[in-house]
């Protein structure tokens, strides 16, 4: 019958998937930075339970779960012989290359958010998603810092942070919007 059809048919748009916030954290003392989406972690850093660490006021969206344009984000913990950091990606490759390559990271997630995938060629995300940028700051105690806005990016490039991603803009993930 007539229910059996997608809902678009029926003139209905389909229900948007929720979202969650990135909170991005900074640590002065290490210059480090961190981000999570993950609510038992935003409330342990939030609550002090891991003292240093402050909110920048900078966020962005992702998925808590599988959905449809979206892939899953990797996150390694670096130790501290590594620089006592977190990397993520979105690329599958890119994740399967830093589990080979640094066998001394911990890999901590294959999906701690979802967030999409931007064209390898030309950087671009999909329509209804936003890039997210990542830099790279060479340092021994290495860190990586992700953001959404470009002239934060091209500020932190300026400062000496090398950019990292797809494309003559260098996106690495795409975000909802």
């Amino acid at each position: 019958g007539i229910y059996d059809l997608p809902l678009l048919v029926r003139g209905l748009a389909p229900p948007t998937p929720p979202t969650v916030d990135v909170i991005e954290y900074y640590y002065p003392t290490l210059d480090h930075y961190f981000m999570s989406s993950l609510t038992a972690e935003i409330q342990a850093l939030d609550g002090g339970q891991f003292p240093g660490w402050q909110r920048t006021g900078r966020t962005f969206k992702a998925f808590p779960d599988a959905s449809s344009g979206a892939s899953p984000v990797c996150r390694f913990y670096l130790p501290p012989p590594f620089g006592d950091s977190h990397f993520y990606s979105v690329s599958s490759a890119e994740c399967a290359e830093v589990r080979q390559k640094y066998p001394g990271f911990t890999y901590e997630s294959p999906n701690v958010m979802y967030l999409g995938m931007p064209d390898p060629a030309s950087g671009a995300c999909v329509s209804g998603m936003i890039p997210v940028y990542r830099v790279w700051d060479m340092r021994i105690d290495t860190n990586h810092r992700y953001m959404t806005d470009r002239t934060l990016r091209d500020q932190m490039v300026a400062l000496g942070w090398v950019k990292e991603g797809y494309g003559s803009d260098a996106v690495i993930m795409c975000a909802p919007q």
